[in-house]
Order: C-alpha cells, then structure tokens, then sequence
C-alpha cells in the first residue's frame, strides 16, 4: 500500500509532530508513507522524516493559499494508492487536484482541531461542499468528531474517531534534562505548545504571581514569543519565566519539571498534556472540548482564561504531594492506551476499508 500524506507545512504543531511521530511506524507496518508538504519552512521535523527514511517532497509553491498548489500537487501526486490530508488548504487544495487527476485516487483527512478559523457562517457552504469528497474523516477525539458533525451535518457516516498516540517509552524512560538556568529550590511549572493564538500563554502568565516558589518553563517557539516575552517583563516575573525555545529532548525536560500547566482556548486532543502524563507529570488544563476528555478524571480543569482560578489550583496542588501522586498515578494509567502503535493500527483499518470498498465499486462497474 502506498500512502502520501499531504500538509500544510513542518511547523512544530500537534498535527505535524502527530505525522512525523506516525510515519516510521507505518513503514515498519508494511506500508509505503511519503510526506508532501506545501510550504517549507526550516523545521527539526523534516530532519526527523529523513532520518526515519521518510520520502519528502516539496510542492515549491511561496504563497501556501496560491492556487498554483492546485496543480503542482496533480503533478506530485500521482502513483498512490490512497491520499491522506492533513489541515487546511491543504484539504482544498487536494480535493481540487484529484478532480483534475485521472485516476481519482480516493482521499482521506484527519480533523485535529474542535475549532478552527472557518467556523463563520460565510465559511460553511466551503466546508459542506469540501469534506463530502473525503472518503473517511478520522478525528482524534469524540468531541472533534461532535464538533465538525454538528457543522457539517452530511459527513457523519464518514466519520470515525482515531484518538491520537505518543511513543510511550519515550517519555516515560527519558532522564531529566539538567536545566541549569532554572533553580532547584522551586515548583517547576512547565507547558509545551507553540507561541500562537489557539494557545493561552498570557493565562499562565497572569496566574504566576499569585503562585510563590514557581517557575514557569514554555517549550516551544512561535510569532508571539517576543509579546509574550513582553508581558512577562511587564508582569514583573520575568526572572520567574525561562523560554527554552524547540527542544528535541522534550521528554526530559518533562522529567525535570514538577506539574504540567495546559492553557489553550482550543484543542482537539491535546497531545503536549498526553506526553506529560506519561513522563509521569500532574496536568492541570483548560477545560476546553477534546483536551477535557483527555484529562477529566485524572487531572485538574480550569475555566479557560480564569487565571485566578488556575493560580488557585496550581497553590492547591502544590501544597499537596499526596495528591500530585495520586495525579500521576492516574495520569500513567490513562495514557496505557493511547500508544503511537495503537494510533497507527486504527489508520491502517480503516486505509484498507476505504480501499477495499473501492475495489468493490470497481468491479461492480466491470
């Protein structure tokens, strides 16, 4: 079977870390999986691919909304046996250029997000004609499935949930980073994700004052790092906040942290909280739909935004070991099932339904 995955770019976000983190996996499952990328940007994930033996093309096109991409990808697309898309154009894009293609090969669409930017009344005639030419549409949570169905009312019989997965020796065998910039002596908060605006920095930032003897550690990197360098200036704790930038070794700087913090306005899984669950951490999260289900039960929600709320949490929970434990004992149990492999499976499943219905179409015509 040959698969091409096609994306929007390599930028260091759920959806792209999710592929890069698949692919090797599903050449070892037998499975031919190339990456063709929209936009190149400089990335440590494409050296991630190459380095797993993963084949990358480039479509060459600037501009990521030029309509050019439409065919550069009929050119680049051909010879597969099944198309996946992940985000948006690319899912435009790619419809359009198998449209003009001769041999229709079927796609399918992974929906990693309860919210995105086209969910505006004027957006929704594009989606409903969109989606229906999607054979499958995998999303990684029930409340991303609800959420996309309840836009799109016509997609429900293509849709299925394929939660999402992390390779879990990773993260619980990792060793602690040594963190030499950031004292000993405090509770080491720590949140993983990109410098943008789905996500909720500016929260975290407003709760740390009212949490004495913490230290707040963002991994990542992304166009509202300087703003929000910025803020915590202003806040008067900058010396409380260290910006590590991309790591490659994000598991064991989750090692050498205390409690995981997850603020986001939005998020369809919320694989950065899933990552420090099974390094063993406390997560205390927004309550937004798909990270919620991700963490009720094991964790802490907090109203998104409500940094009063989220600083009264962290004090709570930093003044009780007993139940820090309790939370990553419930934490390593909950993410037992949410292996990469078993991710992995869930899309091979359903590649060979969506072909074998194909092979089935086709030979009735014959």
């Amino acid at each position: 079977m040959r698969v091409v995955h096609v994306i929007d770019s390599l930028n260091r976000g759920g959806a792209e870390v999710m592929l890069t983190g698949m692919a090797p996996h599903f050449q070892v499952r037998g499975v031919t999986c190339d990456v063709l990328v929209l936009i190149r940007r400089p990335s440590p994930l494409e050296q991630d691919l190459l380095d797993n033996g993963i084949r990358l093309q480039f479509t060459e096109v600037r501009n990521l909304y030029s309509p050019r991409q439409i065919f550069a990808l009929v050119r680049l697309l051909r010879g597969y046996d099944l198309i996946h898309v992940h985000l948006f154009p690319a899912q435009l894009w790619s419809v359009l250029a198998v449209a003009l293609c001769k041999d229709r090969t079927p796609l399918v669409t992974t929906e990693h997000n309860t919210w995105n930017a086209r969910r505006r009344w004027w957006m929704r005639p594009l989606d409903r004609w969109m989606y229906p030419h999607y054979k499958r549409i995998a999303c990684n949570s029930e409340a991303t499935a609800e959420h996309l169905i309840e836009w799109c009312p016509g997609i429900a019989d293509k849709t299925t949930v394929i939660p999402n997965g992390i390779p879990l020796d990773a993260f619980e065998n990792a060793q602690p980073a040594t963190l030499d910039h950031v004292p000993h002596h405090v509770t080491r908060l720590v949140f993983t994700a990109r410098f943008e605006t789905q996500k909720d920095h500016a929260t975290l930032l407003r709760a740390l004052p009212s949490v004495p003897g913490a230290h707040l550690i963002f991994v990542g990197d992304g166009p509202l790092r300087p703003q929000l360098e910025q803020m915590a200036q202003s806040l008067g704790i900058r010396s409380r906040v260290t910006f590590l930038g991309w790591r490659k070794d994000v598991g064991a700087v989750l090692k050498a942290s205390d409690i995981y913090v997850h603020s986001t306005h939005s998020d369809g899984f919320g694989i950065a909280a899933c990552e420090a669950m099974a390094a063993g951490l406390p997560v205390v999260a927004s309550d937004v739909p798909g990270l919620a289900q991700l963490v009720a039960g094991v964790g802490i929600l907090f109203p998104a935004e409500d940094d009063r709320v989220l600083a009264s949490h962290l004090n709570a929970l930093i003044q009780s070991p007993e139940r820090q434990n309790e939370m990553r004992m419930a934490g390593l149990q909950r993410v037992r099932e949410l292996s990469i492999e078993n991710t992995v499976d869930g899309y091979i499943r359903m590649y060979e339904s969506v072909l074998q219905t194909r092979a089935t179409q086709m030979a009735e015509v014959q």
